[in-house]
């Protein structure tokens, strides 16, 4: 129990012309497509745009002159099955296709690129796409010249714990795959963002990407605005998140996420009060790390050096901070090995070393750390404080399972059911 707990913290990872690459689609169809004819068409009627979006003239990607070179199938559950491609780099891997559901999400659309028999047992096995998330009413995406882009803000008062949003992605891509360094799997990335509704190819074209053709952009975008997420599989998905993707790192955050992979929702609380007009923010890397070993993984990913308060202060604080964590991995790495007794020093020190550095996944494990430790002593007061704290923040911060849960739910109501209930005294007889 414990040790799924210290696992915890190192929990980070969130974040989808003519073409210069391959073009894998074979079928051509008519340049203009009308809307009613098929339900899955894409229009490229770009004679009057609708509010909301403008014309692409001034973006790498043409969102309004898309033609689809396939004929999609109706495939299940409202998706259509588009173009598949075998991946050049592997040749033992299995058939990806593009599958597609437009309507889903109040119109928003979604794109898979998975294999068949990937997405079938994932629906199989319980992904429910049916309900689609409310339309978010907390969040305002502005421009912040200052960090080179945009970003989002409350749109009116937060309290601690509440949600802040429940968004759903419009692409979802495996990653760690060397597919998408080449020509082919850029384009491949390219014609499935294609598929999706106009809307929400305006949108995506606005994210942060970097290159000179679309399948450039459109691939470094997806590198660059995606959250982890998962199907049916072992491997990882890159979850592609209109309005999530505008949220801007801090080492400390004020929201914190999860993905849902069942319904495929990214879930934002927050962490602490926020004021409307407040900045919201998540941390793109992991917070018990160093202030420079998360300063050059921030660079050398997305290009920038972080500023944040966290990163401003001063050199001799940084430091003491830097000390303070490396601390608390020294205890996270204590309790995972098999000599994993704290003292009540240690306990105390975890507990202080968290706190000061503002961590919640730390906090949490400290304050289960404690109440076990106290639990272990008999200390039944100490042990519901440390508990009742322990659930606060694994609530908020969307970090327990419902087994985590129970164990908390015993340390407060029946703490002498509990594992550790007088362990001590039984550890020395």
């Amino acid at each position: 129990m414990l040790r799924q707990f210290l696992a915890l913290g190192y929990f980070y990872a969130p974040i989808l012309l003519a073409s210069d690459g391959q073009d894998i689609f074979t079928h051509s169809v008519p340049g203009v497509q009308i809307i009613d004819v098929e339900p899955w068409t894409n229009s490229t009627n770009i004679c009057e745009p609708r509010g909301g979006f403008a014309f692409s003239s001034s973006s790498v990607y043409k969102y309004d002159q898309v033609v689809l070179r396939s004929t999609p199938q109706p495939f299940r559950d409202g998706f259509f099955k588009s173009t598949c491609f075998l991946d050049p780099t592997d040749k033992s891997s299995e058939e990806f296709c593009i599958f597609f559901n437009p309507t889903i999400s109040n119109g928003q659309g979604m794109v898979i690129v998975a294999p068949e028999e990937v997405l079938v047992e994932s629906l199989e096995d319980g992904l429910d796409l049916s309900d689609d998330p409310p339309e978010p009413d907390t969040i305002e995406v502005v421009a912040m010249p200052e960090k080179g882009g945009m970003g989002a803000v409350a749109a009116h008062d937060i309290d601690a714990g509440d949600h802040v949003a429940f968004l759903r992605p419009v692409g979802l891509f495996p990653i760690s795959t060397p597919l998408w360094s080449t020509s082919l799997g850029r384009s491949i990335r390219r014609q499935a963002i294609d598929h999706l509704p106009i809307r929400t190819r305006a949108a995506i074209a606005r994210l942060h990407g970097e290159g000179k053709t679309e399948d450039e952009f459109i691939s470094s975008l997806i590198d660059v605005n995606t959250f982890t997420s998962f199907l049916k599989t072992t491997m990882n998905f890159g979850a592609v998140v209109l309005v999530g993707s505008r949220l801007n790192h801090a080492c400390r955050p004020n929201v914190f996420y999860r993905m849902d992979p069942r319904a495929q929702v990214l879930y934002l609380k927050a962490f602490k009060p926020i004021f409307k007009g407040e900045e919201l923010t998540i941390s793109y890397r992991s917070l018990e790390s160093t202030s420079q070993d998360r300063r050059e993984s921030l660079e050398e990913t997305y290009g920038f050096v972080c500023t944040c308060s966290h990163c401003q202060m001063s050199v001799e604080r940084r430091k003491q901070s830097d000390q303070r964590v490396s601390r608390i991995t020294e205890l996270r790495q204590k309790s995972l090995s098999d000599d994993s007794n704290f003292s009540a020093e240690e306990v105390e020190e975890f507990f202080d070393l968290c706190k000061t550095e503002n961590i919640p996944s730390c906090m949490l494990t400290a304050n289960m750390i404690a109440a076990e430790f106290y639990n272990s002593e008999g200390k039944i007061d100490k042990v519901k404080e440390c508990a009742e704290v322990a659930r606060k923040i694994g609530l908020i911060t969307l970090r327990m399972s419902r087994d985590e849960l129970q164990q908390i739910e015993m340390l407060i109501n029946s703490p002498e059911k509990h594992h550790s209930y007088l362990s001590v005294n039984q550890k020395t007889s």
